[in-house]
């Protein structure tokens, strides 16, 4: 009987949410065609490319409910893909319709009422969907490869003199499954961070989206990754399996079992509540690592207390995935945590980020999303990544590698 109702219940779900995108893309359809093309003389010629358009979609997604209901709620790893593919057709193809929709609804009083004209407001709101429309496309096939440098100076007086002009690269959330064709684009990555000639580089988790298999073939590269005192690595949400519905829970402990593996090859020392030194000439700096830490429904396996040392004034470069994490326990932690490394934002994968100006929806879900954040003497820089995930691409947000200095102070 429990059976039964589950199977029930996961039919209603599955053709609910099929129905209401199916309405959702006929309204945008339906609503474009009567606020821009209806009064078109070539609108015959809009509908004999739009229609057919709008139904492959529709049957996409249909085939993708039908043939993978349980992807609806937990990814699989034989489709997840396509419904990337399915998520990515809609913000480069419906998206820009839908933000010029309510751009034209935004005036339709004020053109009602004469204050503005309808024709300008028109132009208005196609011209922004047909921005949108450029960005999506440029976003999946330049922009999502487009690695650029960014540097910062990170002054402490917790920087031991040894470690003056100490440059930590760091990398993030590269994703590596939504990748897995391009591989052969990450070697100009993996140069430009080699040509800083670190003394040491940092990754601050999601290595996968959710698989081990994700991995095959990236070996090669990213084990020329190379830095003086190593690579350090940390989890991040994505890799740990739960946003996969497992056969057995010994599938789920043998995909991260092969996961951590794959740190090891290529020879990045991942950090799990746990901490490594640093040593130069007489001073030191501790290189701490938390697992994952972050507001549900992210998980909290992080346990700072077992990363950092005990009774010890050693100044500490905590890495930690989620940002969230430094204002919920870092920042007013009693240790000498001068700097943490984070990612997790992706800077939403849209915005604009740049050395003056820092704009991105992520702001609505995290305060620190992008860049360097200083309070309680304490720092935080994050990185907003170098891969992608739901969408393949980045529309504004190139993906970064930040080259960290560290400053003593005099």
């Amino acid at each position: 009987m429990l059976r039964l109702i589950n199977t029930l219940s996961n039919f209603m779900r599955l053709y609910v949410g099929l129905f209401a995108i199916a309405i959702f893309i006929v309204l945008i359809d339906f609503i474009f065609y009567k606020l821009f093309l209806r009064k078109s003389l070539n609108r015959k010629r809009y509908q004999r490319v739009l229609i057919p358009m709008s139904l492959s979609y529709l049957l996409f997604w249909a085939f993708l409910f039908i043939y993978s209901p349980k992807t609806y709620s937990y990814l699989e790893e034989d489709n997840y893909s396509q419904f990337f593919i399915a998520t990515s057709i809609f913000i480069v193809w419906y998206l820009p319709r839908l933000v010029a929709i309510l751009i034209k609804l935004l005036f339709i009083i004020p053109d009602a009422l004469k204050i503005t004209k309808s024709r300008i407001t028109s132009i208005i709101a196609l011209s922004t969907g047909a921005l949108l429309l450029i960005g999506g496309i440029t976003g999946i096939f330049i922009n999502r490869f487009q690695f650029r440098i960014i540097e910062e100076n990170i002054v402490s007086s917790s920087v031991p003199k040894s470690f003056n002009n100490y440059k930590v690269v760091q990398i993030s959330d590269l994703h590596l499954g939504t990748a897995k064709s391009q591989k052969e684009r990450y070697n100009k990555m993996v140069d430009m961070i080699n040509n800083q000639n670190p003394d040491m580089v940092v990754f601050t988790g999601d290595i996968v989206n959710n698989f081990a298999t994700e991995l095959e073939g990236w070996q090669p590269i990213l084990s020329q990754i190379n830095a003086k005192d190593g690579v350090f690595a940390v989890l991040g949400n994505h890799d740990y399996g739960d946003y996969v519905k497992w056969e057995t829970p010994q599938d789920k402990q043998r995909n991260n079992l092969d996961i951590v593996d794959f740190f090891e090859k290529v020879g990045w020392k991942l950090l799990r509540n746990e901490y490594d030194t640093l040593i130069k000439n007489s001073d030191t700096i501790i290189i701490s690592g938390v697992e994952n830490w972050g507001h549900p429904p992210f998980p909290q396996y992080g346990d700072l207390k077992a990363s950092t040392p005990i009774n010890s004034d050693l100044p500490i470069i905590l890495l930690s995935h989620d940002p969230s994490h430094w204002d919920g326990e870092v920042k007013d932690y009693p240790a000498d945590i001068f700097l943490t490394l984070s990612g997790h934002t992706h800077g939403f994968q849209f915005g604009i980020r740049s050395k003056n100006i820092n704009i991105s929806p992520v702001t609505m879900r995290y305060e620190k999303w992008g860049g360097l954040y200083q309070e309680n003497n304490k720092q935080l820089y994050v990185n907003i990544g170098a891969g992608t995930i739901g969408f393949p691409g980045r529309i504004g947000m190139r993906p970064e590698i930040t080259v960290l200095t560290l400053k003593t102070v005099d």
